[in-house]
Parts: structure tokens; sequence; C-alpha cells
């Protein structure tokens, strides 16, 4: 509806879009600077999730243990070892990594390499597109089959079996991925090297840690391997594991509804904006005519919400939001569009389970302990001209059925948010 819109009543509502562009500039000005969801720095991604209680800040949920925690499975056919430590722990338990800013250091534990320790010491924490050289890393052979660190020698023999290796590993930035239930994530993949060979990619996910991994290692490579030959077991795809589900969302902030009937008369109950941003909110709370209308919902989840604004470039003079990877990668090809970041986080609906659920806006399922977020928009491609497009999102039905009443269009269910 977003471009159809557009192409309708450019024309039509320009100097509408004059006038009305002087109530928002303010905001707008701000709000590319102030799209605050990490796509650059990657510490929220490469997060040490604890072992024990407490679980961190934002995480509120008071299900059982097991279900707190994001569990991972072996995907590759590969075989999957009991628990290490208890049931709930499960494959987990072998595969935690994440950055230790204190110690300046990225822990991996190499799932099945047969070697100790597996921390890498890097430079910097973890920023897109950045790339770490570790020279001289040293391993010691494994006294264990199946485990990722070492056990019964925490100060290694001088003679212990060991090998050198320079580690490369290079930051990503973060892409979408689905876990084993077809829940969705985001995930920043590093890419490692092993003396210069193709190795590992590992997949930090938004608040998760290390929940995927897939083997790069190609058997051509075996002969550049050296004295790598013998002491690790070199990576397989059989072995390869992913996230088997999503644990609760963490409660990261409310977004707020705000709405201006001011200069906006003409639209269906006025124009409506959403943000989860400190800074955007105390901006909107000095502007007269700008109103909170009280309803909010909470950011969490483990995808981002992708946020554009037309007006800038002789579109639409509102703000639209999406946390569909592929919509926000076609809207960004939109030249009248302007891309101001990725906004909140939330979760995506699970995949449809029945033909029903197949069709646009159907209602989906929720991941654990999220509820639906639905669309409206304003129908301002019937309207002549006399109003600009906008959005509303809401999560209760009343909502919805208020809203439709004041002729606006159901556009259904498109993200889950924190209960």
């Amino acid at each position: 509806m977003f471009i159809k819109q557009h192409n309708r009543i450019l024309i039509a509502t320009e100097r509408v879009f004059r006038r009305w562009m002087a109530a928002l500039v303010l905001v707008c000005s701000a709000l590319s600077a102030h799209a605050t969801f990490p796509q650059s720095d990657l510490r929220d991604y490469y997060f040490m999730f604890p072992f024990v209680q407490p679980f961190p800040a934002g995480v509120t949920s008071n299900r059982p243990r097991a279900e707190l925690l994001p569990l991972v499975r072996v995907v590759g056919g590969g075989f999957e070892p009991p628990p290490l430590f208890d049931a709930d722990y499960s494959l987990y338990s072998l595969v935690s990594g994440g950055y230790e800013p204190d110690k300046k250091s990225l822990r991996v534990y190499q799932y099945r390499e047969h070697v100790c320790d597996g921390t890498l010491r890097v430079a910097t924490a973890p920023v897109v597109g950045s790339r770490d050289t570790i020279i001289d890393n040293i391993w010691y052979l494994n006294s264990t089959v199946a485990g990722a660190t070492c056990q019964g020698f925490p100060e290694k023999p001088p003679n212990y079996p060991k090998r050198l290796t320079t580690d490369e590993i290079t930051y990503g930035a973060p892409v979408r991925r689905a876990a084993i239930d077809g829940s969705q994530y985001d995930a920043s993949p590093m890419v490692l090297k092993r003396n210069g060979l193709p190795w590992y990619t590992h997949y930090f996910g938004y608040h998760l840690g290390l929940i995927a991994n897939e083997s790069n290692w190609d058997n051509a490579n075996l002969s550049r391997a050296g004295d790598m030959v013998g002491f690790f077991t070199f990576p397989s795809p059989a072995n390869n594991f992913n996230l088997s589900r999503l644990p609760p969302p963490w409660v990261e902030d409310d977004v707020v509804e705000y709405v201006n009937r001011v200069e906006f008369p003409n639209q269906p109950g006025g124009q409506f904006f959403y943000t989860a941003i400190p800074f955007e909110k105390t901006l909107l709370d000095s502007v007269p005519a700008w109103q909170r209308t009280g309803s909010t919902f909470k950011s969490g989840g483990y995808v981002s919400a992708c946020r554009f604004y037309g007006g800038k470039n002789g579109g639409p003079n509102t703000h639209f939001y999406s946390a569909d990877d592929k919509e926000c990668a076609m809207l960004k090809q939109v030249s009248f569009l302007e891309y101001e970041g990725q906004s909140f986080a939330v979760n995506m609906p699970m995949p449809a389970k029945t033909v029903e659920q197949q069709a646009y806006g159907a209602l989906k399922d929720c991941p654990i302990d999220s509820k639906p977020l639905y669309r409206l928009y304003n129908n301002a491609d019937n309207s002549g001209g006399r109003f600009v497009s906008n959005h509303r999102y809401v999560t209760e039905r009343a909502a919805v059925d208020t809203a439709v009443a004041q002729g606006w269009r159901d556009e259904g269910h498109v993200m889950c948010v924190p209960i």
C-alpha cells in the first residue's frame, strides 16, 4: 500500500507535504542518527549467556530454566552428545561462546575439535567488518572425547601435546536466520580461518550468543594443514548445529504511540508515530502538537524492525516499520523512501501451520512469551489526496476493530512483541 499510494496521490498532495514537513522537521532530522538497534557494534550479539542464575537484566520470564536457555541441536546428522551437567544444558553447554570485555577475549568452545580452552584473545570489541588475527595461539589436546574444555589439569604439564595456530576471525553484519522450529533471529557470522585455511562460520545471535555453526572445511586443503593433521578433529558438516527454538524475549523498552491532530486535521484519527528511543520521546514530549495516546507495547525479541521515512525524499510524510527482512530489502530500493536504520527489537510470527495462516496478514503463532502486533493502514490511496499515508501498530483486536470502523484497513498480524 505504501508504494501504490505514493504513485496515485503524489502530485495532488505536493502542497500538503510542504506544509506538513514543517511539523515534523525536528523529529525527522533526528531519527536516522538515533535509531539505535545495534547493527555495527556487535557486543549484544557476541554475548556470553550465563550458565547459572541470575539471568541478564531484561530476562523477566518465570518459566523453568530449561525454557530460558538458548538450546541448540546438531543438524548435520552427526552424533549428539549427552548433556554435560544436567538435562537443562543439553548441547548448549558444549558450544557456548561470547566476548568478555574485561579480558578482551572471545571464548568459543570449539565443539568436537578435541582441543582445550577455545579462548581467542582479541584486540577490540566485535564490530561489523573488523578483523582480528591471533598469532601463536596455543591449543592443548583435550583429555575428554566429546567435551569442549580440558578437565582435571587446570595447568597443562610442559610435555602435554600442543599446537600453535594463527587464527583469523572476521565479524560480519547481522543476517536473518531461522531456528530449527522456524522461528527467526538476527545473527552476526563470525568467519574463522585457521593457519590460512577456511575453518568454521560461527553465528552469534542477538542476545543469544553462539547458537549456530557451519563447517567451512574442504578436504582438498588437507595437504596444506601441516601439523594440524592428527591433532585437531577437522570441521565436518555432520556436526553443524543450530538454535532449536527461541527462548523468551528480553524486555528492552516501551514503544510509545504518539498522535498529531493539530497539523493533520484530515487524517483519520490523526497522524501516528512510534518510537522506543529515549531521545525521540524527549523531543516529541516537548512539541505541543504531538501527544502520547496512552497506547504502548514492549520492545524485545531476536530480530530488528527497520524504519523508513518518505517525506524527506518527496514521498508520503510518514514512517513505516517492518521486521520482515525481505520487505525491508525491497523498500531500501524505493527512491522516495529514506532508510533510517533498525529501530527496535521484536519477534517474527512463526511459519504458517494451516492454509488459512498462509494468507497475507493472517494471525499466526508467536514465539514463546510473545503476542501479536497488528498493522493498520489509513486508506490514503482512496482519499482523493485529502490526507497522507499512515500506519498504526496495536496489540489488541479491539483497537483494530475501532480503527477499521474509522476507515482504516486491517493489514493483519505482522510482528510479535513481549507479553
